[in-house]
């Protein structure tokens, strides 16, 4: 397809009624990106993000998985929310009031601290973003009495 026709699929999902000034911003700013790229780059991106396909959940058990998602209007539509739900039924969910499609530019302050609280089970310890040495000797102690913690619940449970 031709480069426009890409373009106007990919704004077709795009909120068009009125939406706040942040959520705004964030549109345009994709919109402006949008123009940037050109027929190859917006062809495969959108292959990538039409493709039906998925993570089997069974490879990934043993894995923290946290979902995020908005109340409002996005282009995921609510039957795919759920279904993700249902085949992840062990991962956190971090819920945003608003977001529409962006939510990690107009709601960037919660998707950091949603971002921070995931990250956080895997402080000091080989996964860390943190150089290990930066890592007190306290925290390393209070994440090993943690882990610790969570492992002894999931055996009661």
């Amino acid at each position: 397809m031709p480069a426009f026709m890409l373009k106007k699929i990919v704004l077709g999902n795009f909120a068009s009624g009125p939406v706040d000034p942040k959520m705004a911003d964030a549109i345009d700013f994709m919109v402006d990106r949008l123009e940037s790229l050109c027929q190859s780059e917006l062809a495969s991106r959108l292959t990538l993000n039409c493709q039906n396909s998925y993570v089997e959940p069974h490879k990934i058990k043993d894995v923290a998985v946290t979902i995020m998602d908005v109340f409002d209007q996005s282009a995921l539509s609510s039957e795919a929310k759920e279904e993700m739900y249902k085949l992840y039924p062990n991962a956190r969910r971090a819920h945003l009031k608003t977001g529409g499609n962006f939510p990690y530019l107009c709601r960037s302050a919660e998707v950091n601290l949603y971002i921070q609280i995931h990250l956080r089970q895997f402080h000091g310890t080989r996964y860390a973003a943190i150089d290990p040495s930066m890592v007190t000797s306290e925290e390393r102690e209070v994440q090993i009495s943690s882990s610790h913690n969570a492992r002894d619940s999931d055996e009661v449970n």
